[in-house]
């Protein structure tokens, strides 16, 4: 789950300027400026608010309800057009903000002597990272279009999202 989370994380951002010039027309400038002023600000209120959400709600059932939402913002961006794309995208990383830290608690919880092993495995699989926008230039190249590559990261929250309904189901009631 982290690989993807993580490869989902670098490929909307990554791409975030191209995705905003050819869909909303927006110069890259201007892009750039509503990726750390919009979409990071969003980030970081989006960690806060997560946080404050797990008093009241599982973190598993809530990391797939985060993971739910981007499937369907980034089925907008894909399939729409102008500032309605441009801004599905831009929201993202509100959802995105509480993946990292649920996703490695979750995958070191109760082993015990192999925690230290689990947690290395886990934070290596960062590599994520490289593989998607990887995947996402590719698609991009092949089909003439910047919103067919955010497919991707689309797929890489499916798969978060059914982590976090799977470990939803192991989780004690709060």
């Amino acid at each position: 789950a982290q690989f993807f989370y993580v490869g989902a994380q670098v490929g909307v951002g990554s791409f975030f300027i191209r995705f905003a010039k050819f869909t909303a027309e927006v110069p890259e400038k201007t892009a750039a400026y509503m990726w750390g002023s919009i979409a990071m600000v969003g980030f970081m209120v989006g960690r806060f608010v997560g946080t404050w959400l797990m008093s009241y709600v599982r973190p598993g059932k809530l990391l797939a309800i985060y993971a739910a939402v981007n499937v369907g913002l980034l089925l907008v961006a894909i399939s729409s057009s102008g500032n309605t794309a441009m801004y599905a995208l831009i929201a993202v990383p509100f959802f995105m903000s509480i993946m990292f830290p649920t996703i490695f608690s979750a995958g070191i919880k109760g082993l015990g002597e192999d925690t230290q092993i689990a947690s290395s495995l886990i934070v290596m699989s960062i590599i994520g990272g490289a593989f998607a926008p990887l995947a996402m230039g590719y698609l991009s190249d092949t089909y003439h279009s910047i919103q067919v590559a955010y497919v991707v990261p689309m797929l890489c929250f499916v798969i978060v999202l059914l982590f976090g309904m799977t470990i939803s189901k192991t989780e004690k009631l709060a």
